[in-house]
């Protein structure tokens, strides 16, 4: 059963279950949600966070920015065609080695971007599969539809979802 909560009702809920009202604590409030919320969102890997964006990769263009919140990549496809997934040595190796053509491989060039090979000889539309972070709860972004809230509500309010299992 899905079930939508406030990130202030579970401020008040935390203070509620911990009794504790205290200023030190409750600044410290966030931090236990933040990490909570981080632990769960590792285990879940739903529908609801994979992302399917279209872009224009354009001629000599060979570093892609990844989008915001992006988690891990599922395809790239330039015209419809897949692209491959190589290390980044290989891709450094294909742009060098290749004439500029259609890219037919992709590669982590670091956290915030990929690389792709070879030299792209024209622009060429492509859609990129990915899963992305769950956007976190906050004062400024109040609700959030989880599945799971219900299994895990007991163990964010006693601190056991962000432990070792």
């Amino acid at each position: 059963m899905s079930v939508i909560m406030t990130y202030d009702s579970l401020v008040l809920n935390v203070q509620q279950y911990m009794e504790r009202n205290d200023p030190d604590f409750i600044a410290q409030i966030p931090n236990l949600i933040a990490l909570a919320e981080s632990s769960i969102a590792a285990e879940l890997k739903t529908y609801l966070q994979l992302t399917v964006v279209e872009t224009t990769l354009l001629e000599n263009q060979v570093i892609l920015s990844k989008p915001a919140r992006w988690r891990k990549t599922v395809s790239m496809s330039i015209n419809g065609q897949p692209l491959l997934h190589r290390s980044q040595d290989y891709i450094k190796q294909m742009q060098y080695e290749s004439n500029p053509s259609q890219p037919i491989y992709y590669s982590d060039y670091d956290y915030n971007h990929w690389a792709v090979a070879p030299i792209p000889d024209s622009n060429y539309s492509m859609e990129i599969t990915y899963y992305s972070l769950v956007q976190p709860l906050d004062e400024t972004n109040q609700e959030t539809i989880i599945k799971f809230i219900n299994k895990y509500n007991k163990k964010i309010l006693r601190g056991q979802a962000f432990s070792k299992k």
